[in-house]
């Protein structure tokens, strides 16, 4: 018996993994809002439809007699991961919970969450309208700050001042998919700007500034027990059968974390095409398998 695969998005960026879904025994159900999207010839049935449209989704769930052993799989924007949770707890397929999505997507959500669970973050303050903006700024003149809104995607609402150059008629206000309810201000910490991908008992390090794969700063990021922190974290929201992503500033004797993230890590997949390494095969058996099982020159 063929098993399904609600497959969310399938646009370009996700191509090559639907074509690797198409060569096994799937019945492959895409969705895209984008009617004549790339991935759609691979499937064996289309819905135009949103990966956020949770409505439609649960419908085609219905309509599809998707059940406990079928599967749901996206590659697309941290976004499709709700979609996905909302349509894998409709139809019992085990999947991360809505919640813990829902804390990876909101930063005032998963800075308080950091904060709760002894995770270093920078000075942070919960910002609703202008006028606290200002309020806040009156009373920490010095140093350097971003502004993030609550959902924000880089570059989308995120601001960088100082007290003196505060871009107020730039800061957008007006509630939509990348502001729900406010922002986030926090004071700058310089440092080694890093990302750190966690995949089973194993990880690796991307250094912002060149954009590879370092192996510079393990040791330091040993004894402060970084990794260790992060995968108590990462298993208290339930993610520990993912690859999730942080993005860390380390100092030489502290540091902070900036972000969480689940969709693929953009700087892993470069290094993997360097390296002629099919990621989406191996991204795929992660996920859809639990078979953890990337090359060891990722580590």
């Amino acid at each position: 018996m063929t098993d399904k695969i609600l497959f969310l998005g399938c646009n370009q960026a996700q191509l090559e993994f639907i074509r690797i879904l198409s060569q096994q025994n799937f019945y492959i159900v895409g969705v895209d809002m984008n009617h004549l999207a790339p991935g759609r010839s691979f499937c064996d049935k289309f819905y135009n439809c949103g990966y956020d449209d949770i409505e439609c989704l649960l419908e085609i769930g219905e309509e599809e007699r998707f059940n406990s052993n079928d599967k749901v799989f996206t590659a697309a924007a941290q976004f499709a991961h709700l979609g996905a949770a909302h349509f894998a707890k409709s139809v019992g397929i085990k999947y991360p919970s809505v919640e813990s999505i829902e804390t990876c997507l909101d930063k005032t959500k998963f800075y308080r969450y950091f904060s709760s669970m002894g995770v270093p973050i920078p000075k942070t303050w919960f910002i609703n309208d202008k006028k606290e903006l200002q309020e806040v700024l009156n009373r920490n003149k010095s140093g350097w700050y971003w502004l993030k809104s609550d959902l924000s995607k880089n570059p989308n609402y995120t601001y960088r001042f100082n007290s003196q150059s505060i871009p107020f008629t730039k800061i957008n206000w007006k509630k939509d998919r990348y502001l729900k309810k406010g922002y986030v201000l926090q004071l700058e910490h310089t440092g080694a700007d890093l990302r750190i991908n966690l995949y089973g008992e194993r990880f690796n390090v991307f250094d912002f500034k060149t954009g590879k794969l370092s192996h510079k700063y393990h040791e330091r990021i040993k004894d402060l027990s970084i990794v260790t922190t992060l995968r108590k974290l990462q298993e208290s929201l339930n993610l520990q059968g993912w690859l999730i992503k942080f993005d860390v500033i380390l100092q030489d004797l502290a540091y902070v974390v900036l972000d969480i993230g689940m969709d693929p890590p953009f700087r892993m997949r470069l290094e993997s095409k360097r390296q002629e390494i099919d990621f989406e095969k191996y991204y795929i058996k992660h996920y859809l398998l639990g078979d953890v099982n990337y090359p060891l020159t990722l580590d």
